[in-house]
């Protein structure tokens, strides 16, 4: 399931990377996608490998700035999904929650990523002259009009929906695995109800791989609702573990790529 959550990444990838001027393979961004899970193992949330197949793609001859525009909004549209799946999930998992704070913290999380994704996607659909001239806002701005043109197109627009919603479906599904194989006593939709809040919050860049930060926030979301804490814990430890293992299997495509074969023993350097 998490091989197959990075192959459905990789096509929604390759077709923002298509928009943003650095087109990619099927199998080339597959590739890079399991050099970053990789990579995700060894810096705060996602940074890790987002930087390393920024500068897969920036090195294949796309330049960095259309590299970090297609790295940039795949992220964004993601989040916006995850907010999505969240928000619309938010009637059966308020009802789920009994805990006040459980609630308001939920709320909150929720609400907090909708906002942001509408306001990041509003900002593309302003035609503020000081928003193009700024080199932050420039960049911003530019990248908020790609997930505008792609998100809306209807070439692009319902394949991005169905494979954003999918990629975070099957970390329900992963997660639904793991709790299967211990035997925990879960239902599949508290499971749903859950993950996403779970995996908005780990997505926070304060723990190495979310090591920690899933754990403490998977053992009190099962608390709020009302089972086992330490099975919250145990499912994310084994959830961090399948992707671990993933992960390491991205560290032998790396080292057998051609990009590395090329690069040598050089230390991975962005030119200025």
């Amino acid at each position: 399931m998490t091989f197959l959550q990075i192959f459905l990444g990789a096509l929604r990838w390759r077709e923002i990377s298509a928009d943003c001027g650095a087109p990619l393979a099927t199998t080339q961004a597959l590739r890079f996608n399991l050099i970053g899970a990789f990579f995700n193992q060894t810096l705060p949330s996602s940074i890790g490998g987002d930087a390393v197949r920024l500068w897969l793609v920036g090195r294949s001859g796309a330049g960095w700035r259309a590299a970090t525009y297609s790295i940039f909004v795949d992220r964004a549209i993601g989040l916006i999904a995850l907010a999505i799946i969240i928000v619309a999930s938010l009637p059966w998992s308020y009802r789920l929650i009994d805990d006040s704070h459980g609630r308001s913290a939920l709320l909150f999380v929720d609400f907090a990523a909708l906002a942001g994704g509408a306001s990041f996607l509003v900002l593309g659909r302003l035609n503020w002259p000081w928003l193009k001239r700024w080199w932050g806002t420039h960049h911003l701005h530019a990248c908020s009009a790609i997930a505008n043109r792609v998100i809306f197109s209807r070439a692009h627009g319902p394949k991005l929906a169905v494979l954003s919603l999918l990629v975070h479906v099957l970390t329900v599904v992963i997660a639904w695995c793991v709790v299967r194989s211990i035997a925990a006593p879960v239902l599949f939709g508290q499971i749903f109800q859950l993950i996403p809040p779970v995996m908005l919050i780990t997505m926070l860049p304060i723990s190495i791989a979310g090591w920690g930060v899933r754990e403490a926030t998977m053992g009190l979301a099962f608390g709020y609702a009302g089972l086992m804490t330490n099975e919250g814990v145990n499912i994310s430890l084994l959830f961090g573990a399948v992707s671990f293992m993933v992960g390491a299997f991205g560290g032998l495509v790396w080292i057998f790529s051609a990009e590395k074969a090329a690069q040598g023993s050089k230390p991975i350097e962005v030119p200025e």
